[in-house]
């Protein structure tokens, strides 16, 4: 099972890695490797699916691993070859009027390609997922649509493969689905149930499958439930790395996983580990439980994979430093220590900008301490004269909104600046509560070339920099002081105005917070939350400690101020949003090409009103 690392829009190094694969597993006498969906060419790759020589090169790519595969008999093996492409027809076209793609699976054996019982030498996705960042009707031509052009049911074309081992004089046959074809629940048919009836006698699904937080859990459901109604052992290959959508930065797991037929886990791979691994199928089996790491953990470790994943983009990677605005908050303090885990500390260089004596002491020395701990390189950049000069020349006074933000585009600009002089890139440190909120300053700490805690709550941010101390760093290099202080703005005169949200904190979650995850990640809205309110249940729903909304909202009418505030800040600032960087993804959903949204009025339904005005009677 190959459960490893594609590199989106490479096929010809994904072909090396493939055929490198391939000469091992004849040396180790396997039977049958098997590569993730879209192994070849990466799958989330946009519109570069339309470029006919990209498309080209796959097919020559295709036939490479064909050929890899012959020979086999010097190790007295039948290698069978099991990978996830995209087999193209230019005879046909498909409904975009372009080259007709299938997303597609080929099985090869000694340097052919394998015929199924309905006479087709590759198989195609029967289920095509159209959500969230997935398109794949926009490109590719499904078992579906290929049936009802045939005029057969898909059942008639979607047939197992009969692989025969001359060594041994064995045969089986193999029901080879790819991805969603598993997730059939939504859908008015089961591919797994039909290679069942055609007769499989063993099923391997090929993924590209992103990680997200209790994945795992829910796939496991989903192959018992197919399993309880075909009764077959199920082999589930998945990849590992980071692809993304020019918008998000998508980390895929492995989780490659054997089902016995009767739903016992018997193989479990490593997660997120690159690598290619062995499993023999014997009479029994010894069941295996699947052991979760903490939930900030694998948190984290997303986090890192798809920041990775960024920064393998771009040129220069191995020598590009990282500048970071730090601040002695808990965000910027949290991106410096991860960019110093991932790249080291010689790598990153933090950058201090206080205006006159709008920073506190303790902040700055936050800033400076952090810096320290992790041996990374500190600045302090006095942004005064920038602020000052912009300020008089259009005649904007301090305490002002408008003054708030020239503070903050000038930090970006500096930053801007240092990272030019350095031949580095700059970060953007905003939260997923505060971009859902739009709080922030577009042109300013909305800026950036990647936002790794683009998906991640405030209280994300606690919980991520005590983990970062307490297992990264083995030690306190982020300061107590950072994590227990709570969240100011330093943008105005002698004083710091805190943030206007209930933010969670370390063992507890805070109602704004959890507001932004049931919007985006659970499309929830506001209607949603009265009805919650009415009937006492919100708190059980947005897991807050009893009690919690009557401490914030004395009254009804109080709840529903905040929550028309929030919605009408969450609705109007869109247009900052599709103008943000690119980010981590690591929640059920985010912002970017994950969550699409328009710039709309803000409207409430016929049915929000009617209950406000019941709660308000």
């Amino acid at each position: 099972m190959g459960q490893i690392d594609i590199v989106a829009g490479d096929p010809q190094l994904n072909t090396e890695r493939i055929i490198a694969e391939i000469e091992e597993a004849k040396r180790r006498d396997v039977d049958i490797i098997v590569f993730p969906e879209m192994a070849v060419p990466g799958y989330l790759l946009g519109d570069l699916f339309e470029d006919d020589a990209f498309i080209a090169e796959i097919q020559k790519c295709n036939k490479k691993i064909v050929q890899a595969t012959k020979d086999s008999y010097r190790f007295d093996s039948n290698l069978v070859v099991i990978f996830g492409t995209i087999v193209s027809d230019k005879a046909k076209c498909g409904e975009d009027g372009r080259i007709r793609k299938y997303n597609a699976t080929i099985l090869a054996q000694d340097g052919e390609r394998l015929w199924n019982k309905a006479g087709m030498d590759f198989t195609v996705k029967t289920l095509h997922p159209d959500y969230r960042m997935f398109d794949d009707n926009r490109h590719f031509y499904s078992m579906r649509k290929l049936a009802e052009e045939k005029g057969v049911s898909v059942a008639e074309i979607l047939q197992p493969f009969k692989v025969h081992f001359d060594f041994a004089d064995v045969s089986h046959t193999l029901g080879i689905m790819t991805c969603e074809d598993m997730w059939d629940g939504d859908y008015f048919l089961s591919p797994g149930r039909m290679l069942k009836d055609a007769g499989a006698e063993l099923i391997i699904n090929l993924s590209c499958s992103p990680w997200s937080w209790k994945k795992n859990a829910k796939r496991d459901q989903v192959v018992r439930d197919l399993i309880a109604e075909i009764s077959l052992p199920f082999v589930y290959v998945n990849n590992v790395g980071c692809q993304n959508n020019g918008k998000n930065f998508i980390t895929f797991d492995g989780g490659t996983t054997i089902y016995g037929g009767n739903g016992d886990i018997i193989y479990l791979a490593e997660p997120f580990d690159d690598c290619v691994v062995d499993f023999v199928f014997t009479e029994t089996h010894e069941a295996l439980s699947r052991t979760e790491q903490s939930d900030v953990k694998q948190l984290y470790d997303a986090i890192k994979v798809a920041t990775g994943g960024y920064l393998r983009t771009v040129p220069d990677s191995a020598k590009q430093k990282i500048v970071i605005g730090v601040s002695g908050g808990i965000d910027s303090a949290n991106s410096v220590a991860l960019f110093a885990d991932i790249l080291g500390s010689e790598r990153v260089i933090g950058i201090n900008m206080p205006y006159k004596n709008f920073n506190a002491q303790e902040t700055k020395d936050d800033a400076r301490i952090l810096c320290d701990n992790l041996g990374v390189e500190y600045r302090v950049v006095p942004i005064d004269a920038m602020v000052d000069a912009q300020a008089a020349a259009v005649g904007i006074k301090e305490g002002t909104s408008q003054h708030k933000s020239i503070q903050a585009r000038m930090r970006m600009e500096t930053l801007a600046a240092i990272a030019s002089d350095v031949n580095g890139l700059f970060t953007c440190n905003a939260n997923w509560t505060e971009i859902a909120f739009g709080y922030g300053t577009i042109g300013g700490d909305l800026r950036g070339y990647f936002a790794p805690w683009m998906n991640c709550l405030k209280s994300d941010m606690y919980k991520l920099a005590d983990f970062m101390n307490q297992e990264v760093f083995g030690r306190e290099v982020i300061p107590a002081s950072v994590i227990e202080r709570e969240p100011m703005d330093e943008l105005v005169k002698d004083g710091s105005r805190g943030d206007p949200f209930d933010y969670g904190h370390i063992g507890h979650n805070g109602y704004h917070d959890q507001m932004v995850r049931a919007i985006v990640a659970f499309r929830r809205n506001p209607e949603w939350f009265l009805e919650q309110y009415q009937n006492g249940t919100l708190e059980k729903e947005l897991q807050l400690e009893s009690g919690h909304i009557s401490k914030l909202f004395a009254t009804g009418q109080d709840f529903i101020e905040d929550l028309e505030r929030c919605w009408k800040l969450f609705v109007g600032q869109v247009f900052k949003r599709v103008q943000s960087v690119p980010g981590a993804l690591v929640d059920k959903r985010s912002f970017g090409w994950d969550f699409r949204e328009s710039i709309l009025p803000v409207v409430f339904t016929a049915r929000y009103k009617e209950l406000k005005e019941e709660i308000l009677s």
